[in-house]
């Protein structure tokens, strides 16, 4: 079984929620774990692995008519990945967008928090890292930390995922799930063709970045993760029990990001003619209720 329904994108922009949340529904068999990554590789020029693995993520499968995942990197592999999911699966996808500023100084502070990031670097510094990474060289692992400012660059994305997945393309807005969660998703759940009235009673949209007490067990816990990866998704109940679990000793509230008002108008300047594409692509494909940040 593979999935009839990806979340691919985008970071930082509640797709936890939207997974988690058709995860409770009765009709949704979602993957064991979020983000399979398995398109991934795609977007480094590298082989995908085989498929037989990717089919191990929904081996609970029980006849639900929706089966999911979701991993919001896949959308930054533009063509050539949105190529790859139609030609093994050929499923209905989701993007959810987020203002780029936000979104930015959000995806800064997710990784410093998860420690890829060093902890004196500024949001000013990152930024300007950021800008000295040539776009040409961001589908790399290598800098993958500093892909922050290209990665809210929308428009150079949307239009193959648009073109790939002609009318089983959703796009939604993160302004818009944080408002009305249930609305947002059981409009989704009808695109689905599944009773939007199964969706959980309550939704909390919760995008906060992590930070830990001791970031030197961080760092083993994050180690011993990557290391058990293969063996973790087989066992999802027992991998979510031991994540709660070390999140309730080691995991504590992040800092907000000081932000001045002068970088904050800067990242938002070095959006702005992106913003202006995404617009227009949008309502070239007839989204037209758009959020303030991209009306004219």
């Amino acid at each position: 079984m593979l999935p009839n329904f990806i979340v691919v994108g985008v970071s930082r922009a509640g797709t936890t929620t939207v997974f988690n949340t058709l995860a409770r529904h009765p009709q949704v068999l979602a993957s064991s774990t979020k983000e399979t990554r398995y398109f991934q590789a795609v977007r480094y020029g590298e082989p995908l692995r085989p498929l037989v693995e990717y089919e191990a993520y929904f081996r609970r499968y029980d006849g639900q008519p929706v089966v999911m995942e979701c991993t919001p990197d896949y959308f930054y592999g533009g063509e050539a990945t949105a190529a790859a999911i139609k030609q093994t699966c050929d499923p209905r996808v989701a993007i959810v967008l987020r203002e780029p500023a936000s979104r930015l100084i959000s995806f800064f502070q997710f990784m410093q928090g998860r420690l890829q990031l060093p902890a004196e670097m500024t949001l000013a510094e990152y930024v300007a890292k950021c800008r000295g990474i040539p776009a040409d060289e961001m589908n790399t692992r290598a800098t993958n930390n500093f892909t922050a400012l290209w990665g809210g660059q929308y428009a150079r994305f949307l239009p193959a995922w648009l073109a790939t997945f002609p009318g089983r393309c959703d796009v939604f807005f993160f302004d818009d799930l944080r408002a009305d969660p249930i609305g947002v998703l059981g409009e989704q759940c009808r695109g689905l063709g599944i009773d939007p009235s199964l969706l959980p009673a309550e939704v909390p949209v919760d995008n906060s970045a992590p930070a830990y007490r001791s970031r030197g067990v961080q760092r083993a816990a994050a180690f011993a993760a990557r290391r058990g990866r293969a063996v973790l998704h087989r066992y999802p109940a027992l991998y979510a029990r031991a994540r709660r679990s070390y999140e309730a000793v080691n995991k504590a509230e992040a800092p907000e990001v000081e932000v001045p008002a002068t970088l904050r108008r800067e990242i938002e300047a070095l959006y702005q003619p992106w913003n202006e594409q995404l617009r227009d692509q949008l309502r070239e494909a007839g989204i037209t209720d758009l959020p303030g940040w991209l009306a004219s």
